[in-house]
């Protein structure tokens, strides 16, 4: 039933404006003087002044009107020097759309049938995409639109819009504009099983206002205190506590915390044109870039003169690498693997790319097209390859809602009412539409489109990105705006999603995302603010990661090492923690510390929680038993010769994995005995030898046995009347560690006492002196010393000398250490 309401007024402004048609039957009715009107254009200026809640009967008429022009150049041909020519069409409210003036586009599992329709309009097949595993394929089809007869459109029309008959006009570019729409509204008619198109062409849904930050390293106004700061935590469109709370930088820490962020790689195509990672740095390594453009490099910058590196900015907003010092960050950086497709603006390269990335996880398109309504029939073949992704590949693709402030779910009316326009591919099955939210805020942006329906998701419409060929500034954040930034933002949620289960499949993780929006009292948002924190809480399951030590560690045999685990346990309450290496049993605890047995082994972290879930993490390690060292520090070679009823002081350092060796596992001989004179590092005794010259051997073994030795000569001679003296350093002990405790003047050091024992077998009074490293440093047997330190590692040779007064003189030495962490 046709109304009328607020359109007379325009009409009456018409025929004041223009000379008086015919006599109406209704003078004041818009239906009938759109149907008497004496132009097409004036028939659509009418039509259009109606509410969309209004309407006239049909027919929907498609004209070619000369002042309709399009304004991309030429696309460049599948052979080399040639292009492809571009139409405009214009519809009554103004919206201009174009497409490929002689290119219609057909999918279809059956090659005949398209051969046949193609030789029906003397048409070339110029190029076909295909998927892998799939007999179904996209073609795009040169047809002379000079041969069809523009009369059967509007019938045509009619047909393919069953239900729908509200007139309409529609003015198209030139002649074979009008052409081409009839083949392809003729073929579509007739399809036999196949989908006919149009080869229309998208735009990109982002905005160039990107600038250079004002400040150092990038602009203000996205963190709480205003100024920059290069920590993505601060970021209040990454952060959680913000107005958005989203949450994906928690995301990262939660996802890193049991080892997810970083092995479950998650694969993203990014179908979009200007890609310049060697300027930009910013996209994770392993990367991988072609090109659905004839003759173009995926290198190239984009046509469009205000967007030449928009897929680099796209490319960020997903997977920005955080903590590299280089630009942005994007929520699937640590988890995304690239691939960056270069793609036209039309229908067709679009479909062949799409039908290029099933093996992928993840397609981002930054694009977006509207389509009269009487044209819908048109996005088919694109349609077909978004529901074959979806269902058959176990893709997810995620689609800009468009900038035009609009709502996709605008309806015209005309005794039932159907949406006036369809957005594509915001709105094709299989698609998850993205709109924008406004910089740290719930509401959405004016300029990003909505919809009740067919907007899913609502993400932020600012982001930071790293620089490209444009903005060149390397240690810089800038800003990129749009839908195109909202949708590859949500897509890297989606892979953060991913990574926390790889198990997953794609109507899993969207049943995920769309479970965890969040409400925005913007009444055009309602539940679509995207979360990213507890989407991935939600998808991680209960895990357990060991944290210490890693695969390829190389672990002590001789003393305890760590071992840590770090548990998620969603929801299922406190787990008991068992280690076990190559099935042996460890410990209990989520940080123990053990001793595993030697060899390669796998280390195993198994937590078993109250409700009976399980969850294991294995790393494997080698346990490396390396030998012990010994040295002789006293007595030295050339030392003089000893009385055979002498004490002697005998010194030796050991070390091993866990430290010095044990005093039992230390032995002296003389010569080739096989019975030890004496055990420990630091025995004062008497050797038993004979007078002459012999060899002092000290073994020291590891717990494994692993033994080493070390030698020094000594000489032994009959007791002197008059014997030597007896000396020993009692403090510090022999190979000490000192630290250092002070610092003057000179430098650090360590302040301590240094002492010792001298006696004289007949009792007289003996000199003593301190050498540091051969230099004098006191008297007596007891002194109070600075020891030289600084960064690092100061070695100190100690030696107590004792003279009789008979000139007799023995000595002890030991070494020590003097040390500084810096």
């Amino acid at each position: 039933m046709r109304t009328f309401r607020g359109a007379a007024a325009v009409f009456a402004l018409l025929l004041v404006l223009s000379p008086p048609q015919p006599v109406f039957a209704a003078a004041d009715d818009p239906c009938v003087a759109a149907e008497h009107a004496g132009s097409e254009a004036e028939r659509g200026e009418i039509l259009a002044a109606m509410p969309d809640e209004e309407g006239c009967d049909g027919p929907i008429t498609v004209w070619a009107d000369p002042t309709v022009s399009p304004k991309t150049e030429p696309l460049p041909g599948f052979e080399r020097g040639t292009t492809r020519p571009v139409a405009a069409m214009r519809d009554a409210d103004g919206v201009t759309t174009e497409f490929v003036e002689d290119e219609i586009v057909v999918g279809s599992a059956d090659e005949s049938k398209v051969k046949d329709l193609a030789e029906r309009w003397r048409g070339t097949i110029l190029a076909q995409a295909r998927a892998d595993k799939s007999d179904m394929a996209t073609y795009t089809i040169r047809v002379r639109p000079e041969l069809a007869d523009p009369k059967s459109l509007s019938d045509d029309l009619a047909k393919l819009n069953e239900g729908r008959r509200k007139a309409d006009s529609l003015a198209v570019s030139s002649k074979e504009a009008l052409g081409l729409l009839t083949i392809a509204a003729r073929e579509a008619v007739d399809a036999d099983g196949m989908a006919v198109g149009v080869n229309w062409l998208f735009r990109s849904a982002s905005y160039a206002t990107r600038s250079l930050a004002e400040a150092s390293y990038g602009p203000p106004g996205f963190t709480a205190a205003g100024p920059y700061n290069r920590d993505p935590y601060t970021w209040n469109f990454l952060n959680n506590g913000s107005v958005q709370d989203i949450g994906v930088t928690e995301a990262w820490t939660q996802l890193d915390s049991v080892g997810l962020l970083g092995p479950n790689r998650v694969d993203i195509a990014i179908l979009d044109k200007g890609f310049s990672p060697v300027v930009n740095g910013d996209i994770p390594p392993g990367y991988t870039m072609k090109s659905m453009v004839p003759f173009a490099d995926p290198g190239d910058p984009s046509p469009e003169s205000w967007a030449h590196w928009h897929g680099t900015n796209v490319a960020n907003a997903a997977a920005g690498v955080p903590g590299n010092f280089w630009g942005g960050a994007g929520p699937a950086g640590p988890v995304g693997r690239m691939t960056l497709t270069f793609t036209g603006q039309d229908l067709f390269t679009i479909s062949s790319a799409l039908l290029g990335s099933w093996n992928v996880q993840l397609i981002n398109l930054s694009l977006y097209k509207e389509v009269h309504w009487s044209l819908s029939w048109t996005m088919s073949p694109m349609e077909n390859v978004t529901a074959f992704l979806r269902l058959t590949a176990n893709v997810l693709i995620f689609a800009a809602a468009g900038n035009e402030g609009d709502d996709v779910d605008r309806e015209t009316c005309f005794g039932l009412c159907w949406e006036k326009y369809l957005w594509a591919p915001c709105e094709l099955a299989g698609v998850t539409c993205v709109g924008g939210l406004k910089n740290n805020s719930l509401d959405h942006h004016p300029d990003s489109n909505y919809g009740h329906e067919d907007v899913d998701i609502f993400a932020p419409w600012t982001v930071l990105v790293g620089p490209d060929p444009v903005n060149s500034a390397s240690a810089t954040a800038f800003t990129a705006d749009g839908t195109s930034m909202a949708t590859p933002y949500a897509l890297g949620v989606a892979a953060l999603i991913w990574a926390a289960d790889p198990g997953l499949d794609n109507d899993e993780v969207l049943d995920i995302l769309l479970r965890h929006m969040r409400n925005s009292p913007d009444p055009n948002v309602k539940r679509k603010v995207i979360n990213a924190l507890t989407a991935v809480l939600d998808a991680m399951p209960a895990t357990i990661h060991i944290t210490t030590p890693h695969t390829g560690s190389i672990l002590p045999a001789g003393s305890p090492s760590q071992f840590t685990a770090t548990v998620f346990t969603d929801g299922n309450g406190t787990p008991t923690v068992t280690w076990r290496a190559n099935g042996s049993y460890l410990g209990t605890g989520s940080s123990i510390f053990a001793t595993p047995p030697l060899g390669v082994q796998t280390i195993t972290a198994k937590a078993v929680f109250p409700n009976g879930v399980q969850a294991t993490d294995s790393v494997t390690v080698t346990v490396y038993n390396g030998a012990p060292t010994i040295s002789i520090t006293n007595p030295t070679t050339g030392s003089p010769a000893f009385g055979v009823s002498e004490p002697i002081p005998f010194h030796a350092v050991t070390n091993d994995e866990g430290g010095p060796l044990a005093d039992s596992a230390v032995q002296w001989f003389l010569d080739s005995a096989t019975t030890p004179f004496a055990t420990g590092h630091n025995p004062t005794v008497v050797t038993g030898g004979a007078v002459g010259t012999h060899t002092v051997k000290v073994r020291g073994c590891d717990p494994y046995n692993v033994c080493v030795f070390a030698t020094v000569p000594i000489t032994l001679v009959t007791n002197p009347v008059n014997q030597p003296p007896v000396v020993h350093i009692t403090s510090p002990a022999n190979g000490a560690h000192l630290w250092v405790t002070g610092l003057d003047s000179a430098g650090y050091y360590w302040s301590g006492t240094l002492a010792g024992t001298a006696t004289d077998p007949e009792g007289f009074a003996l000199t003593t002196r301190w050498y540091d490293n051969g230099t004098l440093i006191g008297t007596g047997t007891s002194v109070t010393a600075r020891l030289t330190g600084g960064c690092g590692i100061s070695s100190h040779v100690l030696t107590l000398t004792a003279t009789d007064p008979a000139g007799n003189t023995r000595q002890d030495t030991i070494n020590t250490t003097v040390e500084m962490v810096c």
